[in-house]
């Protein structure tokens, strides 16, 4: 009887997902990671997600940070596309809006769907159509998605009319005039079309932006155990040099921002650096604060780095390096850039253990010193082979640093997978959750 005999590759050239050799196994082309990860030449099966939190209706999670703030207290926070929301973990509670509030002035009267109020009038106070409203008394606090939060449908001066009737929602109408009641309009964000929220703690404080609002920051002023105080929400960290601004990192004990509204030119300006003063990310007319311009290649700035002690600016096919000076009104300088590789995915850059890794435009990388290094060859032929070049720029990433590994989500032809890239051991693994990710974060916790 022929006796067939069959030779079992090294687990991690079954792994590889290059052009295999012509005498291979064509197996050696395919997906044998899905669903499992390598750790320690190992095959493991891949964790998935559990239900922690079910927020409102149309809420989609864009990002899960965790905000650290001096004195060691954590809070883990959740960006959706519409608000800010801190996590509670007390028995009943679910989570509670940090989002732009406003709360000047007083409830008189609710009939129906209209709403009448006294004190500043609500026309100049920054409240639009689809921005939500509560009286204080219907609102559960730490106990969200509450229901009774009512859509608005137009603003007047001292005069709100709601999408539908209040009591509909569950709230409370009435006469108020004898007792006026206290309220919250919530200013709903809007993030823009294949953009996503950018954050860095500067100061104490959680600053975030995303392309559309004011850059906005949240100070972490409520007491653990206590309800949030009429005051306590984000807040715009400045209204006049934080405007539209895609990208931020802390550096240098200042916030740096990147292609926004350009007070001087009136208009978006992909390629101006904007830093704040020295420990304040809401200021930027101290002598201290400071701007910088790319006009030297028509590449816009896609995004913003730390290594080491360098801040990096990334471009679409090129990046400089920029490190401190002992000037404070001129606090950077750039000895030099780098050009050939850039960052082609604005939300793929992830930092990691001092330096950064990123998805450029035939690649994945990371940054040694002011060198990148390419990392994907393993997966790299087959994952440009299934993302086309809109889905290529919106892969997002996260460093799940409690496995060792960056997490870069990609909508490919063949549905949404998530590529590991395990920097411990420098291999790769491919898999798919049950449902498509919006976004990830808050590991560790």
């Amino acid at each position: 009887m022929a006796v067939k005999k069959y030779k079992i590759k090294p687990l991690a050239h079954a792994l590889h997902l290059e052009d295999a050799p012509a005498n291979s196994s064509a197996l050696a082309a395919q997906w044998p990671t899905v669903n499992v990860r390598v750790s320690s030449n190992r095959v493991e099966r891949r964790w998935d997600h559990k239900i922690f939190r079910t927020l409102a209706d149309g809420d989609v999670v864009q990002g899960i940070p965790v905000y650290n703030k001096y004195d060691n207290t954590n809070y883990a926070l959740i960006l959706t596309e519409t608000d800010i929301a801190k996590v509670a973990t007390g028995s009943g509670e679910t989570y509670s809006y940090l989002t732009d509030t406003y709360t000047t002035g007083h409830i008189t009267s609710i009939t129906d769907d209209a709403v009448v109020g006294s004190g500043d009038g609500w026309s100049a106070s920054g409240l639009n159509p689809g921005d939500k409203f509560i009286l204080e008394d219907d609102l559960t606090p730490k106990a969200e998605p509450d229901s009774t939060w009512a859509t608005i449908e137009t603003v007047a001066d001292h005069a709100i009319v709601l999408e539908a009737n209040y009591d509909t929602y569950g709230g409370t109408e009435g006469d108020f005039s004898g007792t006026p009641k206290h309220y919250r309009a919530r200013k709903v964000y809007k993030v823009p079309s294949g953009e996503r929220w950018q954050y860095a703690t500067v100061a104490g404080k959680f600053c975030f932006t995303n392309g559309d609002v004011y850059g906005q920051y949240w100070a972490g002023l409520e007491p653990e155990g206590s309800a949030p105080p009429a005051d306590n929400f984000a807040k715009d960290l400045n209204t006049s040099y934080v405007y539209q601004a895609r990208y931020c990192v802390a550096y240098a004990n200042r916030l740096w921002t990147a292609d926004m509204y350009d007070v001087g030119l009136g208009t978006r300006n992909p390629w101006i650096l904007r830093g704040s003063k020295i420990n304040d990310p809401t200021n930027y007319t101290d002598s201290t604060a400071a701007d910088y311009y790319f006009y030297d290649m028509p590449d816009p700035i896609t995004g913003l780095g730390v290594v080491g002690d360098q801040l990096i600016v990334y471009r679409k096919t090129m990046y400089h390096f920029g490190r401190r000076t002992s000037t404070s009104t001129d606090p950077l300088y750039f000895p030099g850039y780098q050009t050939g590789v850039g960052l082609h995915a604005p939300y793929s850059l992830v930092h990691y253990l001092g330096t950064n890794a990123w998805l450029g435009v035939d690649n994945f990388y990371t940054m040694n010193g002011t060198t990148a290094v390419a990392i994907g060859g393993p997966i790299r032929k087959k994952f440009f082979s299934i993302i086309d070049d809109d889905d290529l720029e919106k892969v997002f990433g996260i460093n799940n640093y409690r496995y060792s590994e960056i997490l870069w989500v990609a909508q490919t032809t063949e549905g949404q997978k998530c590529f590991s890239w395990n920097y411990a051991e420098n291999s790769w693994s491919v898999y798919e959750f049950d449902g498509n990710l919006s976004g990830l974060g808050g590991f560790g916790l």
